[in-house]
């Protein structure tokens, strides 16, 4: 890859400066000492503030942030550079800006591959920062370390490492190559615009296309869409498409971050990303002291969720809330808050599989069998709000809850692990309350009968249950579990063409919140392993471990950062 200006040089940490490569004319991009991407810009001739904060950024609610990262400006000098964030910049800036500054990085099949930079050039970056450059978030370092197999978090200089391109910026994974599973070509014909996808050995119509690209997942509608690709691409047999073949797919069926960049669809969604990656958690607990955790269990009572045989989801997702519960109050000093209990305690059995159980109930006050299931779906969140009043009341801190609720779902049998839904800001606008004596009788209603968030509430809870949902799905992977292969993450559910945010997730006033699918019960596999103590255990432990990870310092780990720091 060709780089237009080789960076100068840095002799040491203690003396680190600004690293620069020229990216155009009068548009540098930058690594500051801190190791933090910046573009670095001048304004064209008579250009104002926002004139250059839409070139750069693409949108006018940027100006505010472009004026306080260059001391309050509110005009700007001809011939003086001013800077912009790198997570502020428009994908293709983001793009310019790292090929500027990495020149041996390059795309590939799997994902981008970045060399780890030599003192001489830009000093020794740690894990954490080379995550947060091309995945936005810090945190994935745990994702690169397992995808690389690294013994530790020791960046060597030369070193060779995979990003992979499902954690990829959307920037960044826009320019993977034709080879790549994520690359897709663009055209029209008389039904409309269509992307191609160039089918790889292997790879089936369902699994390839279908689940990745359509944001698909439950088996009906994937076979569905599966025939209407099909039908639209030509195909008579989906069991015997040849390797290369082009697949179209509709652009009203792509999920918005694989349309083209200029496309309306892709551009809001990623600017959304934008406004919500803004938004990250700032507590630090150490041993969750001081957190509340609200623990809740996918249905239950006359509601048995997914099932197949006498493998109900109710019964296998409680034991698992009840052993994160048991875990968090004997090794950490948490307070946690169940929304649902089988019985008269909670419990988790010593045994592989569990006997069938109608005894659910909502623990609100007074609390509720759960005989109708919508009305203990919707009784679960206005408990989790009573919660967050207590909390802050206590602490005065919202970010001091946070929401769990544990499920397994029924996807298309292809697909096994876990998966993690956070309520997409989008998704929650308008006020909500429930009516009939069932909720009005309950205190927690009748607390506060009727809920309404911000824009700005929705967007950083968007950022917050981002962060806490990427952490437990790291905590399952760093465990060796199996995690969604494309998406483990996701804003809404997809169901039908329908798109929403669950209600438990939608209403609930906790700002971190997710729901997480621990497996997929349509697959033998996972649905054999749920089936026993040892898989609900290794859950739990992996559940509890992305809760603590979450609330650390807020900066990488112990030891993260020591390749920086000590040179």
């Amino acid at each position: 890859m060709a780089v237009g200006l080789a960076l100068v040089a840095l002799p040491s940490m203690a003396a680190a400066t600004t690293q620069r490569a020229a990216i155009e004319k009068g548009v540098v991009a930058a690594l500051t000492p801190e190791r933090a991407l910046v573009l670095e810009a001048e304004p064209h001739r008579g250009e104002g503030l926002l004139g250059f904060t839409l070139r750069f950024c693409g949108e006018r609610e940027r100006v505010e942030l472009v004026s306080k990262n260059n001391g309050g400006v509110s005009s700007l000098l001809s011939g003086k550079r001013y800077k912009i964030p790198f997570a502020a910049l428009r994908p293709e800036w983001q793009l310019r800006v790292v090929r500027a500054l990495f020149g041996h990085d390059y795309p590939a099949a799997s994902g981008w591959y970045h060399e780890v930079g030599r003192p001489e050039t830009y000093g020794r970056p740690s894990l954490w920062h080379v995550a947060e450059w091309f995945t936005g978030r810090g945190d994935n370092y745990r994702a690169i370390r397992v995808a690389n197999r690294l013994a530790d978090d020791e960046l060597p200089a030369g070193q060779s490492l995979l990003i992979p391109a499902r954690l990829l910026r959307p920037a960044l994974r826009s320019a993977l190559p034709p080879e790549s599973p994520f690359y897709l070509e663009y055209d029209r014909d008389a039904g409309g615009d269509y992307a191609v996808y160039r089918l790889k050995p292997g790879e089936a119509l369902y699994s390839s296309v279908v689940v990745r690209f359509t944001g698909s997942l439950y088996a009906d509608d994937v076979n569905a869409l599966a025939q209407t690709i099909a039908k639209r691409s030509g195909i008579d047999r989906m069991t015997a498409i040849p390797v290369g073949y082009k697949v179209k797919i509709p652009f009203e069926l792509l999920e918005p971050e694989f349309l083209p960049a200029n496309e309306p669809r892709r551009r809001e969604y990623e600017a959304g990303r934008v406004a919500s990656s803004q938004y990250r958690n700032s507590v630090t607990a150490r041993q969750l002291a001081g957190i509340t955790v609200v623990l809740d269990s996918g249905h239950g009572g006359s509601d048995v969720g997914a099932s197949y045989g006498d493998v109900w989801e109710s019964l296998y997702v409680y034991d698992v809330m009840v052993r994160v519960k048991d875990l968090l109050e004997a090794r950490t000093a948490a307070v946690v808050k169940p929304t649902v209990r089988d019985g008269a305690s909670h419990e988790a059995r010593d045994r592989d599989v569990l006997p069938a159980s109608r005894q659910h109930t909502v623990l609100t006050n007074p609390r509720y069998l759960i005989e109708d299931s919508t009305i203990g779906l919707h009784l679960r969140w206005y408990l989790a709000n009573s919660f967050l009043r207590e909390t802050l009341k206590g602490s005065g801190d919202p970010e001091k809850a946070v929401f769990l609720s544990i499920h397994a779902d029924s996807l298309h049998p292809s697909l096994r692990g876990g998966m993690a839904y956070i309520p997409g800001a989008r998704y929650g606008k308008g006020s909500y309350r429930r009516e009939g004596i069932a909720y009005a009788s309950r205190r927690e209603v009748r607390e506060q009968p009727e809920v309404r968030f911000s824009e700005q509430e929705r967007v950083k809870s968007e950022g917050l249950s981002r962060g806490l949902a990427e952490s437990l799905i790291h905590a399952l992977e760093d465990r060796g579990m199996a995690v969604h292969p494309d998406k483990p993450v996701r804003d809404k559910v997809v169901r039908n063409r329908r798109e929403w945010v669950p209600a438990v997730l939608r209403y609930n006033a906790v700002p971190a919140k997710v729901l997480l699918e621990i497996c997929n019960l349509a697959n033998p596999e996972d649905r054999a392993l749920i089936q026993t103590r040892a898989f609900r255990q290794e859950v739990a432990e992996a559940i509890v471990d992305g809760i603590i990870a979450y609330y650390g310092d807020g900066s990488p780990p112990a030891g993260l950062l020591a390749a920086t720091t000590a040179r």
